[in-house]
C-alpha cells in the first residue's frame, strides 16, 4: 500500500508540474493568416450572411412547389328528395413546366335517381375513369407564374450567393485593417518603452554628476521633466493597444464564437518584411478586380430577374386560349337505359379570355422596365468603381513604399545625430536639452515609420479587396 501511495503520490505531481508548464508556456502570435481562418469560421455577421444563401434554397423550394402534384376529392350525397344519389369525384392533377401544361387523371362514381338534365352525372356501376390535358396556347403558354417564379428564385439563389461573397470581401478586409492596426498599435508602445527607458536608465547617471558636481542640476531636472513626458507618452501607447485590441477582438473569436480579446503576449514581434510590390501589375488587376468582384455580377443577376418579370407581364396582356383534351371511360355491368355509357368519349375544347384592361399588368411591365434601366446605370457606375479601386489601392501602394523607404533613411540619420549627440553630452560639448530632442526626433521617425508600414499593409489589404479576392 506504502508503494502504490508513492507511485500515485510521483503522478499527481508529474500531472501538476506538466499543467503548470504548459500554463507558462507563452502563447502563440497571431498570424494574419490565423484572423482571417477564425473570420471565415466563426465571425457572426459572415455566418448570419451565409444563411441569406439557405433562404435563397428555401425560396426555391417554394417555387418549385407550384408543381407539387395535388389530390382533390368531393363526395355528395343526397338521401332526402325525389331523386335520392350519392356522387364521389377524384381527381389528381400534375402542372409541368413543358409549355405550362397540365396533367390530370380522375375517377368519378355516380349512382341512384337522375334528372334527365343531370344525367350526365350518373356513371355504370364500377365508375368512370378520365384522363386528360390543358395547354395554354397564348397567355400562359410561352412563361406563366409558376415558371416565372422558379426562374427568379433560381436566380435570386445566385444574388445570394453573390451577396455573401460581398459580406465576405468586406468583412476580410475590415478584419487585416483591425489586424494591422493593432500589431502598429504593438510597436508604438515599443517605442513609447524604449524612450522612457532610455531617460530612466541614464537618470541614475546624472545624479552622481550632479553630486560630484560635474553637473548643473538643471540638466537633470530636465531628464525628470522627459521622464514625465515620456511616461505620458507611454500611457497613451499603451491606451491605444487596448484599443486596438478591442476592436481586433470583435474578429477574433474561439470556435463557439466568443470574442477573444488578444493580450500583448500574441502580438508578433514585428511587421512581416515587405519585399517589393504586393500588386501584379494594374492590368491583371483590372481583369481580376472585373471577374471576382460581385457587384457587377450581383446586378446582371438583378437585371434577369426583371426580365423574367417583364416577360410574364407582357404575357399576362395577351389573349388567353387554352386548349383542353380529355378521354373518359365507363366500367360496370351493362345499363340497358344508358348504352351511352359503355362507350368511351373524347372531348376537345377551346377556352378563348379576352382580357379588356390591363393595367395591373402593364404597370408591372412599366416598373420591371424602370427597374432594368436603373440597374444598367448602377451597372456602369460599378464598373468605373472598381477599375477606380484598383487604381486607388497601387497609387496607395507606391505611396506607401515611397514613404517607408524614405522614413527608413530618416531612422538611421536620426539614430546617427541621437548617437553623436550623446557622445557629445558624455564629453561635456552638449546640453542634454539636446540629447533629449534628438531622442525624441528618433523616436518620432520611428513612429512615422510604423504608420508608413501600416498604410502600406492598408493599401494591400484594399488592393486584395478591390481584386475581389475572398479567399476561397
Amino acid at each position: 500500500m506504502a508503494l502504490l501511495r508513492r507511485v500515485l503520490l510521483c503522478a499527481l505531481c508529474w500531472l501538476a508540474f506538466a499543467g503548470t508548464a504548459r500554463a507558462q508556456e507563452p502563447a502563440e502570435p497571431l498570424s494574419h493568416e490565423a484572423l482571417l481562418s477564425t473570420v471565415e469560421r466563426t465571425f457572426p455577421l459572415l455566418k448570419a450572411a451565409e444563411l441569406e444563401e439557405a433562404i435563397a434554397g428555401a425560396d426555391v423550394l417554394s417555387a418549385e412547389g407550384g408543381f407539387d402534384l395535388s389530390w382533390k376529392t368531393r363526395a355528395t350525397l343526397t338521401p332526402i328528395g325525389y331523386y335520392d344519389n350519392y356522387r364521389v369525384e377524384s381527381t389528381l392533377e400534375k402542372p409541368t413546366a413543358i409549355w405550362g401544361a397540365t396533367g390530370f387523371v380522375g375517377y368519378r362514381l355516380g349512382s341512384g335517381k337522375f334528372p334527365v338534365y343531370y344525367g350526365n352525372q350518373e356513371t355504370l356501376d364500377y365508375g368512370e375513369l378520365r384522363a386528360g390535358v390543358s395547354v395554354p396556347l397564348w397567355r400562359n403558354g410561352p412563361i406563366d407564374r409558376r415558371r416565372s417564379s422558379l426562374e427568379k428564385a433560381d436566380l435570386g439563389r445566385g444574388v445570394a450567393k453573390l451577396g455573401v461573397a460581398q459580406q465576405r470581401i468586406d468583412y476580410r478586409r475590415a478584419a487585416s485593417i483591425r489586424y494591422w492596426a493593432w500589431v502598429a498599435a504593438g510597436r508604438r508602445l515599443v517605442v513609447a518603452e524604449s524612450l522612457l527607458s532610455i531617460a530612466e536608465g541614464r537618470d541614475d547617471g546624472l545624479a552622481e554628476r550632479v553630486a560630484r558636481g560635474d553637473l548643473p542640476n538643471i540638466e537633470r531636472i530636465d531628464n525628470l521633466r522627459a521622464l514625465e513626458q515620456r511616461r505620458a507618452q507611454l500611457a497613451i501607447a499603451r491606451r491605444g493597444l487596448e484599443q486596438a485590441s478591442l476592436e481586433l477582438s470583435l474578429y477574433l473569436r474561439d470556435p463557439k464564437g466568443a470574442r477573444q480579446v488578444p493580450d500583448r503576449s500574441r502580438l508578433p514581434k514585428d511587421f512581416p518584411e515587405i519585399a517589393g510590390d504586393a500588386s501584379t501589375g494594374l492590368p491583371d488587376d483590372f481583369a481580376a478586380a472585373r471577374a471576382n468582384r460581385p457587384e457587377v455580377q450581383r446586378l446582371d443577376l438583378l437585371t434577369k430577374q426583371n426580365e423574367v418579370e417583364l416577360r410574364y407581364a407582357k404575357n399576362q396582356m395577351a389573349l388567353g386560349l387554352d386548349l383542353q383534351l380529355v378521354g373518359s371511360q365507363d366500367f360496370g355491368p351493362q345499363n340497358p337505359k344508358r348504352p351511352d355509357l359503355h362507350k368511351p368519349i373524347f372531348e376537345a375544347s377551346l377556352l378563348l379570355d379576352v382580357p379588356l384592361q390591363t393595367r395591373a399588368m402593364q404597370g408591372r411591365a412599366d416598373a420591371s422596365a424602370a427597374t432594368i434601366r436603373r440597374l444598367t446605370l448602377q451597372k456602369s457606375f460599378f464598373t468605373d468603381r472598381i477599375d477606380t479601386d484598383v487604381r486607388d489601392a497601387h497609387s496607395a501602394l507606391r505611396a506607401a513604399k515611397d514613404r517607408l523607404d524614405a522614413t527608413r533613411r530618416e531612422v538611421t540619420l536620426a539614430k546617427d545625430l541621437e548617437e553623436s549627440e550623446r557622445l557629445r553630452f558624455q564629453q561635456g560639448d552638449s546640453h542634454l536639452l539636446i540629447v533629449n530632442i534628438r531622442e525624441q526626433q528618433t523616436a518620432e521617425a520611428q513612429l512615422r515609420e510604423v504608420d508608413a508600414v501600416l498604410d502600406w499593409y492598408r493599401a494591400q489589404a484594399d488592393l486584395r479587396a478591390a481584386r475581389g479576392d475572398a479567399g476561397r
